[in-house]
């Protein structure tokens, strides 16, 4: 095993365990963002989940850029192992759409707040 390889391993399951020490737990993986009704929560209730959202999103991608960043690297340094980066392209184009799903209901809750009241 060369240094090179062993630095990209070293690498990447550093920014593994970082992302999964950054990962809210206590969130339900099996409710979508969309389930929760939009018109039925109060203005104060509206900003934060604006915030939460924005936030999500932001989150998301970024962790779709890693990924995605993974997949480029691992396609050049081992080319047999094709299956292993379509799978995390296919990984990266799901979160993408997460994101793009969190950003939407960031916006549709940030029209429920009065101007000026944006968290």
């Amino acid at each position: 095993m060369n240094a090179r390889h062993l630095f990209f391993k070293t690498l990447v399951a550093a920014w593994l365990v970082s992302a999964s020490c950054a990962t809210d737990q206590t969130q339900s993986s099996n409710v979508r963002p969309s389930a929760i009704p939009v018109g039925s929560v109060t203005q104060d209730q509206a900003r934060h989940l604006a915030f939460s959202y924005r936030q999500r999103a932001a989150e998301t991608s970024e962790l779709a850029r890693h990924i995605e960043f993974e997949a480029a690297v691992l396609s050049r340094h081992s080319g047999s192992n094709h299956e292993e980066s379509t799978r995390r392209m296919a990984q990266v184009k799901e979160l993408l759409a997460a994101a793009e799903e969190a950003d939407e209901l960031a916006r549709t809750y940030r029209r429920q707040v009065p101007h000026g009241q944006v968290q």
